[in-house]
């Protein structure tokens, strides 16, 4: 499974901070020059900080820009990353084994259920970021993330709000969501999809 590219560049900042090319309490280059950098949109580079940012690697002070924030959360998320890759390396070579001898009875069904299942609860921490706009028609204008219980109700958790093409980072629980604000959820497709249900 081919990994989104907002992901390789998260891995590749994590990677940096290891081997201290970037260091605790450093300013990261700006969106606009990392976007350069990696050679992908600035949108791109708004969901890596995303997923850094939620796994404690970095945090976004509004008004200063992003802030390396732990090497050992860095490393944690490396681990982490390969982890996820050697689960999904196992599931790869069990359907290549199904493609090959279809003849095989349901004993390769049987693991390969075994192995989802696992890798499903494990891969699960390996979050997405969504980008969630708030439609005209939405019960959610004029309601704080408090009232929303965003996080409780989905487990989800919104680490920004893009209003007017200006990044609120780490928003306040009365922050109030207007028509056309874009959420960025970090959570899994089932978290994302209740999320989705209480904007409407």
């Amino acid at each position: 499974m081919e990994q989104a590219k907002y992901q390789e560049i998260a891995n590749e900042i994590a990677h940096a901070v290891v081997l201290g090319e970037f260091r605790e309490g450093d300013k990261i280059h700006g969106r606009s020059t990392l976007a350069g950098r990696f050679n992908v949109s600035p949108e791109t580079i708004r969901r890596a900080i995303a997923i850094l940012q939620n796994e404690g690697v970095v945090r976004v002070k509004p008004g200063i820009g992003i802030i390396v924030n732990s090497r050992i959360e860095a490393e944690k998320f490396l681990k982490s990353f390969d982890q996820k890759n050697e689960v999904q390396a196992f599931i790869d070579e069990l359907k290549s084994l199904m493609e090959q001898r279809k003849e095989i009875d349901g004993q390769i069904d049987v693991l390969l259920q075994k192995v989802s299942t696992y890798a499903d609860r494990y891969i699960s921490r390996w979050n997405d970021v969504e980008e969630l706009k708030i439609q005209p028609e939405s019960s959610a204008i004029g309601c704080s993330l408090r009232e929303l219980k965003v996080r409780e109700e989905t487990g989800a958790t919104v680490v920004g709000v893009v209003r007017n093409g200006n990044e609120n980072f780490s928003p306040e629980a009365d922050f109030l969501l207007e028509e056309g604000d874009i959420l960025l959820v970090v959570s899994s497709e089932n978290g994302n999809k209740k999320v989705r249900s209480l904007l409407k």
